[in-house]
């Protein structure tokens, strides 16, 4: 019970700093994601021109995308305020200058243990509460 009062209290401070827009903590919020998001930023880093799309299907626990290259698909269970991603399967095409987020990125994927939710992003932390992934929802999604 104190480690989730613990939790807890590190996600309000968290979400407390961004003052202009409001995040949940809610696990219902993510099986309700059914949009497509762009990678912004991976641990630490702008990748915002590689290309990186993120389709989530919450009713089904499904994650599917581009990463630049190649295509992937993974599935995820979450349960309270913790997510946890299995590994991706994807096509194996090679691009010259992009293997190396993509890697990265299949990498990243599997220390995601929560996520941070709003209207317009989502914000995937490790279990020690880093940021690794930064995502912005696009403008097509439904």
């Amino acid at each position: 019970m104190k480690r989730m009062i613990t939790l807890l209290s590190i996600f309000l401070i968290i979400s407390c700093e961004n003052s202009e827009e409001k995040f949940s903590e809610d696990p219902a919020d993510l099986k309700s994601i059914d949009a497509a998001y762009n990678l912004v930023e991976m641990d630490g880093e702008d990748i915002s021109s590689e290309g990186f799309i993120l389709n989530f299907d919450g009713e089904n626990q499904r994650l599917s995308g581009k990463t630049g290259c190649n295509n992937f698909v993974a599935t995820y269970k979450s349960e309270g305020s913790s997510i946890i991603f299995n590994p991706p399967l994807g096509t194996k095409m090679y691009c010259e200058g992009q293997m190396e987020y993509e890697d990265l990125f299949n990498e990243i994927l599997l220390d995601i243990r929560n996520v941070r939710s709003s209207d317009k992003n989502l914000i995937f932390l490790s279990k020690d509460n880093q940021e690794l992934l930064s995502l912005d929802k696009t403008e097509t999604s439904e």
